[in-house]
């Protein structure tokens, strides 16, 4: 069983009670105004570009072999997401870290071994795993899985999910 990963946070304080390990899950539905994880909306693996870090050297643009990159008028970089294959090379050649590829696999064996290494924290602090997104009830079959699994170890889960309140978090 396999599930879409964007991001591990360690040692997080501001996800539930104590130390925790948050996994953020790829794939919202929700679209949510104030989403602080753009990153998270698509269920797949995708290309991003944060501009707030380009320094518009178009290095990126030259690196793209299906010519998926460009500069729109006002030199702005644009992505078109139907031509990009994933190939990376736009994140190799670019030297600010404004392009990314979002988003990878994980087993639930394999994510749990990576929680499992925080145990320490988690016992002492009375923490646990959280896990957010994206929305993680988006994947529920996995999940579930991942949920059991931890539960059998012992280790305190948490689900950080957004909920859809009139334009306003909940």
């Amino acid at each position: 069983m396999t599930g879409w990963i964007f991001d591990i946070k360690r040692y997080s304080i501001h996800d539930g009670p104590g130390i925790r390990t948050t996994v953020f899950l790829k794939g919202c539905p929700l679209h949510c105004l104030w989403c602080h994880n753009p990153e998270g909306i698509s269920p797949r693996p995708e290309l991003m570009h944060w501009p707030s870090r380009c320094s518009r050297c178009y290095a990126c643009v030259g690196a793209c072999p299906p010519q998926a990159i460009s500069k729109d008028k006002s030199g702005a970089v644009v992505i078109d997401k139907n031509k990009c294959d994933l190939c990376g090379r736009c994140v190799e050649a670019c030297l600010y870290d404004a392009m990314q590829i979002v988003g990878y696999q994980m087993t639930v064996d394999d994510l749990v071994r990576e929680i499992e290494k925080d145990r320490l924290f988690f016992d002492q602090s009375g923490g646990g795993a959280t896990f957010s997104g994206g929305d993680p009830l988006a994947q529920p079959v996995f999940l579930g899985e991942l949920l059991d699994a931890l539960m059998r170890r012992g280790i305190r889960t948490a689900l950080d999910i957004g909920i859809r309140s009139g334009g306003r978090p909940g």
